[in-house]
């Protein structure tokens, strides 16, 4: 190549080179933050908001609402974190791949994710929190994508007992009687590592690790933070002391030599694991304090939230910054969340299994507080993201992007939104409209005396065989319309069944078809 030439095509490289980096430096900031197993009323902000809540408040969450848009028709892809959370990082339906429940599907490795998306864009990227997303080839967050991680990959972690130290004592204490489920000790750090926290609490941590990577020099490249807090997921029994006196603690009646914030910490020598765990994480007895102690979490997020939003504010990133939050699912009674005005939990196809808070915070636009209604999913977080960056959107997602629906108030979102368990349950939303196949469930139930949580003799129940509800009518899902409405139910059946025959049968973790149940 002659000389002149060579000097005008390494001109026009290096030329080409600074405006990619120039762009990369004009694109916002992504902070993503997931909250576990969140109340669909326990914001202070909300109309439907407990007086509990109203009280502490969460003045953080009710900023961000200030500043963005509340969705209040928002929805998970599942009422149960690892499926759940796989649609959310992906854009799509997880059941695609076979992910329905615990155990299931994992993330194949053929399946973008945003980070990987963000990434070709100049994007530098930390995973913070809790994963689950139920194995799978790229099961640990540096396969899908991210630059960085601290956290843990199981369905849940010990907020407090996070050293080796910790970990010792815990396997000296029990052994001989087994570990039970074992998430104590050190938190992971990038693929191999391990990160030992003695005095720690993860809700502080997780929020610190945000706050460095936010003001750490990243040589003008943007950044995208996914920060998946625990809390409020249970083990919400083991809490900070800071946090509990916050909320009006009382000696624990069960054990009065316990410091007031302590819940008494499973002894191997009184009962097996399973039996602790039955008993405190699946309400077989009922805590009076649960409620107190499922607050004392959620006042500790906040706290984190609202130095994040300050550390951005500081370094004069705010508005340059997409902020988005959600929860993974429904509150769930285990805990004590308050999921009025809807009708179920956790674990349920009910609303208050599947619906979720969601607050989108555009960088340089503030859209006063607004309030949105359309049909909204966590797998629109991806193409959203992916606009207000400037990216192209992946034709194959499910989700859709969310803004034309905060720009105008009368956009509807999603036509209709499915559900299934990859078994019989069968669910669907389609405008108004809530169709429900062998969803039903039962759960033992509490209820609030004085903040004090007590035994409720009648069950909870969420109702079998085939409902229709109105939900623009009937929030509560307290009418079923089934027999009224016939011409509705064989509406939405036959979508369902569309949307269904796309998707996988249930597969394990490595993509094999599971054996079908009777």
């Amino acid at each position: 190549m002659h000389i002149r030439n060579l000097v005008v095509v390494l001109a026009a490289a290096c030329m080409m080179l600074a405006t990619s980096a120039c762009q990369a430096a004009e694109r916002p900031n992504v902070i993503v933050i997931v909250a576990d197993d969140l109340g669909y009323a326990d914001l202070s902000f909300l109309p439907q908001a407990p007086a509990d809540v109203k009280r502490l408040g969460t003045p953080a969450l009710d900023r961000l609402a200030k500043m963005g848009t509340y969705f209040d028709n928002a929805y998970a892809t599942a009422p149960i974190c690892s499926p759940a959370r796989v649609g959310l990082l992906t854009g799509r339906y997880q059941q695609r791949w076979g992910n329905y429940w615990y155990g299931e599907g994992g993330l194949p490795r053929d399946e973008a994710t945003l980070p990987q998306l963000l990434k070709p864009l100049g994007y530098v990227s930390k995973k913070i929190g809790k994963t689950h997303l139920n194995g799978g080839p790229v099961h640990n967050p540096i396969d899908h994508g991210f630059d960085e991680y601290l956290g843990f990959q199981h369905h849940t972690w010990d907020y407090i007992r996070l050293s080796h130290k910790d970990l010792d004592a815990y396997k000296k204490r029990a052994a001989g009687k087994g570990l039970g489920i074992l998430c104590v000790g050190p938190l992971e750090r990038g693929k191999d590592g391990k990160a030992s926290y003695e005095n720690g609490f993860t809700t502080e941590i997780f929020t610190d690790e945000a706050v460095e990577f936010i003001t750490r020099d990243h040589g003008g490249k943007p950044f995208y933070i996914q920060l998946e807090y625990n809390a409020v997921h249970m083990p919400t029994y083991i809490t900070h002391p800071k946090y509990a006196k916050r909320v009006g603690f009382v000696q624990p009646e069960w054990d009065r030599n316990a410091a007031e914030w302590e819940f008494p910490y499973w002894d191997p020598r009184k009962s097996g694991w399973h039996e602790w765990h039955q008993n405190w994480g699946h309400m077989k007895r009922v805590d009076p304090l649960g409620r107190k102690r499922y607050l004392s979490h959620l006042i500790a997020m906040d706290d984190g939230i609202g130095k994040i939003v300050k550390t951005l504010e500081d370094s004069g990133q705010l508005d340059n910054t997409v902020i988005v939050f959600v929860s993974d699912n429904g509150g769930t009674i285990n805990t004590y969340s308050d999921n009025t005005p809807l009708n179920g939990w956790k674990y349920m196809f009910g609303e208050g299994g599947i619906r979720i808070p969601m607050i989108v915070v555009q960088p340089g636009k503030r859209t006063g507080g607004r309030v949105r209604h359309a049909l909204a999913s966590t797998m629109d977080i991806a193409p959203t993201v992916l606009e207000l960056v400037g990216a192209e959107t992946p034709g194959n997602f499910d989700g859709r992007s969310l803004l034309p629906a905060i720009a105008n108030a009368d956009e509807k979102g999603h036509a209709f939104i499915c559900w299934s368990n990859g078994r019989k349950t069968k669910v669907i939303r389609k405008g108004d409209w809530k169709l429900a196949i062998d969803a039903g469930w039962k759960h033992v139930n509490f209820k609030l005396v004085d903040g004090m949580a007590e035994r409720d003799p009648n069950e909870y129940v969420y109702p079998d065989g085939k409902v229709l509800f109105n939900l623009r009518d009937d929030i509560g899902e307290t009418r079923n319309l089934a027999e009224a409405r016939p011409e509705v139910v064989a509406e939405l059946k036959a979508e369902y069944d569309a949307w269904r025959a796309e998707m996988s049968d249930p597969r394990d973790n490595k993509g094999n078809l599971k054996k079908k149940k009777k």
